[in-house]
């Protein structure tokens, strides 16, 4: 359910355009295109992108760490979050659209 500012944000960017970013309809060009992807490697691999990332950087983080960079290893390890609410993000858009 959505809240009264997201909906009231989502109505100003339908009548403006006004997404701050290049967009096509009512459509965000980067999403579009991160969404088309997953779904590709989904086709491909049976794995969301977004999981195959989250997983590689866990990975990262870790052979970083057992180098000896630590502090790029922190940094690689706060990766996963993002990619997970972008995954949260795409799919949640996906089912808006769809309805």
């Amino acid at each position: 359910m959505a809240t009264a500012a997201s909906q009231m944000s989502r109505e100003n960017n339908k009548t403006t355009g006004n997404t701050g970013m290049t967009t096509t309809g009512n459509n965000d060009v980067v999403e579009s295109t991160l969404r088309t992807v997953d779904e590709a490697t989904k086709g491909s691999t049976g794995v969301s992108l977004f999981h195959i990332l989250t997983l590689a950087s866990i990975g990262g983080s870790l052979a970083l760490f057992f180098a000896g960079k630590k502090s790029a290893a922190i940094f690689v390890g706060l990766w996963p979050p993002t990619f997970q609410a972008l995954k949260s993000v795409a799919d949640t858009n996906k089912q808006n659209k769809n309805s």
